[in-house]
């Protein structure tokens, strides 16, 4: 039977697939914990079951270098083991899916005394810290129920920040750059091939909170080098195709955005959809597109303007007769993480209650309502469902994904269609 592979996934109509929730935030939470002696390292899931706003200590969480932020983990051993307890954390809870802890590892980091080999090297230690989460959690579920709906298949994505992300001073929430297109090209470069070296070892890659078209538009140019299929090098090494392709797996691009219709930088979300299918009209290098690191209160208008524009573009023109026999080219899976609820207070270095959804059950009440609402539209449109992969950004939970999970089991019981 063949290994179905999460770019197949991503391309079936009604899959929902179940991604993790904000593994730098819990890690920044387990070293406020022991900092204060409230940690027990042995059982240190330390969310709250209500989900509910847990304030930070006044002092900011340090991680070891504040330029790599929780990347920097990755450099001792203990720090390695932390983030491995919180991959296996989100896959008890019931994530399909999980990222790696590189979100702000990238090669700009040799402006602060690192090397490009060492920065490879702690790409490929956050892909195997991932993947040993997953090995554990699949050998020892004799030792506890898996929930339903997680199946023996973890995918792990590989977790790509924007170049505001690096600069650590909150440009990612602006996309004010002030570079060009081959400036952002450069910066996402080396990065993107060390992670397409790995396609046996990891299932896909994510451009993550995007703020600006610029980028967008840098990201896709780069995918579209790096995507183009080029002599095989022998018959064993040749994909079906007969070609092969530095980017191998699924790739999604998710965008940060300032409100329901609008990027950071103040480029509309249509706009940045339509660069998006001019540059890929087939989705031959993106199969996913979303956004997260955004309140969660935009989340549904935002999940109904991707969703109308894929169903009025990528699906229009399909014969009435061919809607349920859709060719998998002409969709793309949306992907929605967005934030907590809780906004980040400056100048008392804490997370206060924010924009709502800070309980775990609220949250996941909101994202399912935004699945429904997809699912709804699709039908109005007589058009196939769309596929959706949810989960959280900044300060979501395993007890957030917990009952995101109950919350799918529940949608799935209800409606025959998702398999």
């Amino acid at each position: 039977m063949q290994i179905e592979t999460l770019r197949t996934s991503m391309k079936k109509p009604s899959k929902i697939l179940l991604l993790d929730g904000g593994i730098s935030t819990e890690l920044e939470k387990s070293l406020a914990a022991r900092g204060s002696g409230t940690s027990n390292d042995d059982d240190d899931d330390d969310d709250d079951d209500s989900g509910a706003c847990i304030h930070t200590s006044t002092a900011p969480v340090k991680f070891p270098d504040r330029n790599l932020w929780s990347s920097s983990l990755l450099l001792s051993h203990k720090g390695r083991l932390d983030i491995q307890s919180r991959h296996e954390n989100f896959l008890a809870a019931g994530s399909n899916i999980i990222t790696t802890v590189t979100y702000q590892l990238s090669h700009f980091a040799t402006r602060f005394g690192y090397t490009e080999e060492q920065i490879d090297d702690l790409l490929l230690i956050a892909i195997h810290q991932a993947k040993a989460a997953a090995a554990s959690f699949h050998d020892h579920d004799h030792d506890h129920a898996k929930p339903k709906g997680v199946d023996e298949k973890t995918f792990i994505v590989a977790s790509i920040g924007c170049y505001g992300a690096v600069l650590a001073d909150g440009s990612e929430y602006t996309g004010d750059y002030q570079l060009s297109v081959d400036d952002l090209i450069q910066f996402h470069q080396r990065r993107l091939e060390v992670l397409s070296r790995e396609s046996n070892q990891i299932d896909g890659i994510a451009f993550e909170t995007i703020p600006s078209l610029i980028e967008v538009r840098a990201i896709l140019k780069l995918l579209k080098l790096k995507t183009k299929p080029r002599p095989k090098q022998d018959e064993g090494a040749s994909s079906r195709s007969g070609c092969n392709r530095d980017v191998n797996g699924a790739v999604w691009l998710s965008l940060a955005c300032q409100n329901g219709s609008t990027l950071n930088d103040g480029t509309s979300i249509s706009e940045v959809l339509q660069v998006l299918d001019l540059e890929d009209p087939n989705s031959d290098i993106v199969h996913g597109i979303g956004v997260n690191c955004c309140k969660v209160g935009f989340v549904h208008e935002l999940s109904l303007l991707l969703a109308r524009h894929i169903l009025d573009t990528r699906t229009s023109t399909i014969r009435d007769s061919d809607i349920k026999n859709l060719n998998p080219k002409a969709i793309r899976t949306i992907v929605l993480y967005p934030n907590s609820g809780e906004d980040w207070d400056a100048v008392n270095n804490c997370w206060e209650e924010g924009s709502g959804c800070t309980i775990a059950e609220d949250f996941a009440n909101e994202m399912l309502r935004c699945i429904r609402s997809i699912h709804n539209l699709c039908r109005e449109m007589d058009r196939p469902l769309l596929p959706v992969i949810v989960g959280g950004c900044c300060r979501t939970t395993p007890s957030t994904i917990w009952e995101m999970r109950r919350k799918l089991n529940q949608y799935a019981c209800d409606e025959e269609f998702i398999k």
